[in-house]
């Protein structure tokens, strides 16, 4: 009886060891993706990622690189927008398996996860590479708010994975946009020369003063309200671009230009033209030492007795404003930026704009005189 157990239980051992083979070989034939970490290695090499690839089959693609002053969009030779790449990377990292889904091929369609090599296919390939490793990635459809389809190159399984990742490889989508944001009470003068009409200046005379002044004025006429004036003031406020490319080799006319001054010396020199579509400007961009000394702020008054010198919380240094100046001004070196129109607009104001409207008396009609019978 006992011998016959034994059979009885050797024969299920072998059954089981069996299902567990073909078990695991199905799985290694499915692929790895399995309810963890999506790429599980990758958080350790995080500090050596040096280019993140973005592809479709439609021949749309957007590298970014790591250079020493940052991350650069490669095809468009201009910075990427650092906390996007950031944000990208730290979702990868994050990214786990929620739900194992098909491994037909013929269904990979329905959840964009089909192979990016045709100009119809839905799907994008994510590549990042540290060192001599490359991370590899089909991302799919979006589901369900924060959640998307994935599947690895080579791998038969596709899932359901979250957070969801941004891969779009539009390459505009990745640029660094802001091109400066200059509070307009930090405005001393704007000198503006229209391709067309006269030129005119506004100023501040001290800082502190809460509007811009026009000059000159035209005989007969009356500066407009100070809010329409200091509305050009502000138009630095925020100011991004909607994409840059470099300067063309002839040079379109008729040309604006408007110039830009700070309290803290910032010049920010502005050359526009646009279509009846698009706005474009360059920037030229440095630092007036003199005019920053002419407007430099009050020394603080004496301090009193010092303080033990364990008590005295170490000063965060303010940045010199040139360092912006110096960054935008590497930045915007050969290229052009297209801009939207109403900033376009807000920067090269006519004169016309910034004076109350003419008075128009209107004529009196003559009454014709009635003729006697």
């Amino acid at each position: 009886m006992k011998q016959k157990n034994l059979l009885i239980l050797a024969a299920a051992a072998v059954v089981l060891l069996g299902a567990g083979i073909s078990l695991s070989v199905y799985r290694g034939q499915q692929g790895d993706l399995g309810g963890g970490a999506v790429f599980p290695d990758l958080k350790p090499a995080l500090g050596e990622v040096e280019e993140i690839r973005l592809s479709k089959g439609d021949g749309s693609r957007t590298t970014l690189r790591k250079g020493t002053g940052g991350w650069t969009v490669v095809e468009r030779e201009y910075p990427a927008d650092g906390s996007r790449v950031r944000e990208l990377v730290m979702n990868l990292v994050a990214m786990k398996v929620v739900e194992r889904k098909t491994s037909d091929p013929a269904n990979y369609a329905k959840l964009g996860v089909e192979a990016p090599d045709t100009p119809t296919a839905g799907s994008t390939l994510l590549e990042v590479v540290a060192g001599k490793k490359t991370w590899s990635l089909i991302v799919g459809k979006g589901a369900e708010g924060r959640s998307l389809y994935i599947r690895k190159p080579g791998d038969a399984v596709s899932a359901l994975a979250e957070p969801t990742v941004s891969a779009d490889p539009d390459q505009k989508r990745w640029l660094d946009r802001t091109i400066v944001d200059l509070p307009g009470a930090d405005v001393h003068d704007i000198a503006v020369k229209p391709a067309a009409g006269p030129a005119y200046l506004l100023t501040r005379a001290k800082r502190g003063d809460a509007n811009l002044n026009l000059s000159p004025v035209p005989k007969g006429r009356t500066a407009a309200s100070a809010m329409s004036i200091d509305a050009q003031g502000d138009a630095l406020v925020a100011f991004n671009f909607d994409d840059v490319r470099t300067v063309p080799a002839t040079a379109p006319v008729p040309t604006d230009h408007a110039t830009y001054r700070t309290f803290d010396g910032k010049v920010l020199e502005f050359s526009g033209h646009r279509d009846a579509q698009k706005a474009y400007v360059q920037v030229n961009a440095s630092h007036d030492a003199a005019l920053a000394a002419e407007f430099a702020a009050p020394a603080p008054a004496a301090a009193g007795p010092a303080k033990p010198a364990a008590t005295i919380p170490t000063p965060t240094p303010s940045p010199a404003p040139a360092v912006d100046v110096e960054r935008l001004a590497a930045r915007a070196k050969g290229v052009e930026y297209e801009i939207p129109v109403y900033k376009y607009e807000a920067i090269f104001k006519p004169q016309e704009e910034l004076l109350e409207k003419k008075f128009e008396p209107v004529a009196a009609k003559k009454t014709p005189l009635a003729k006697n019978p």
